[in-house]
């Protein structure tokens, strides 16, 4: 018999509950993640033995390998006296895909919730399902978009930076599925700017007011509350995610390895 139980979550997700509290993950096999993962694009460890220090990126490892950054694998997410970041702060961060800035896209992002934020006070991290957005999205809207490409520009000054140019739409490397590549542009700490390409210049920010509208609708987006102690698995591949602002009375620290 399993040693979890298994629920829905809406628009798309799943959340995995162990049926003891404090069961070691490494008894969930890792045939089974992977499948959770492919078919419900975000999977929810919740109840398990906390992965502390060098246990999340070992854990993260079992599914693949660890995307390393200059200062190593764990990307350790709080609040930071003079951040140089939006990232190290309490504020929004806009819709975006991992990896793009480097040149190496990971498959997994593996989050773990050290201390979550207090209820109601925000920091949720949202997930936009794009193959879902298509899917959903009219014919002409969709032919409009096959047109449009973007360079994105920003300065280095954290573990990413430089500029890279993308089609708006491309394909799940996986499976060919049709994905949405879109990392909405940041006016605020180290800002990242877009160049966008086969839409006019007038119609820019209509366009960029469209795809914010569509990648928070409740139809394709999901809206993670965190649980201390929740591991999340989120398909990169797919999704674009981004983070509610939240308040600084209330403490978030959220740990985070790539695994390509």
């Amino acid at each position: 018999m399993a040693d979890w139980i298994t629920n829905r979550l809406e628009p798309f997700g799943l959340v995995v509950e162990a049926d003891e509290p404090g069961t070691d993950l490494k008894s969930v096999p890792v045939t089974q993640l992977q499948t959770w993962v492919d078919e419900n694009r975000v999977v929810v460890l919740r109840g398990f033995k906390a992965l502390n220090g060098s246990e999340l990126p070992e854990f993260g490892a079992r599914l693949g390998k660890i995307q390393e950054w200059d200062f190593g694998a764990v990307n350790d997410l709080q609040v930071r006296t003079n951040a140089k970041n939006y990232l190290y702060t309490n504020r929004v961060v806009p819709f975006h895909w991992d990896g793009a800035f480097v040149g190496q896209i990971p498959h997994y992002i593996v989050f773990h919730c050290d201390i979550a934020p207090h209820l109601g006070s925000g920091g949720e991290t949202l997930f936009a399902d794009t193959s879902l957005l298509l899917e959903q999205a009219p014919r002409e809207k969709v032919r409009l978009w096959e047109q449009v490409t973007i360079t994105y520009t920003t300065e280095k000054i954290v573990h990413y930076g430089g500029s890279f140019t993308s089609d708006l739409l491309s394909h799940n490397p996986l499976n060919g599925e049709n994905v949405m590549r879109f990392a909405e542009p940041v006016a605020d700490l180290n800002p990242v700017n877009l160049e966008i390409m086969g839409i006019p210049e007038a119609e820019q920010a209509a366009f960029l007011d469209d795809l914010h509208g569509r990648l928070h609708d409740n139809a394709v987006c999901y809206r993670h509350e965190w649980k201390s102690g929740d591991v999340l698995i989120a398909d990169n591949f797919v999704l674009l995610h981004g983070r509610n602002s939240f308040s600084l009375d209330s403490e978030r620290r959220i740990r985070r390895v790539n695994v390509l």
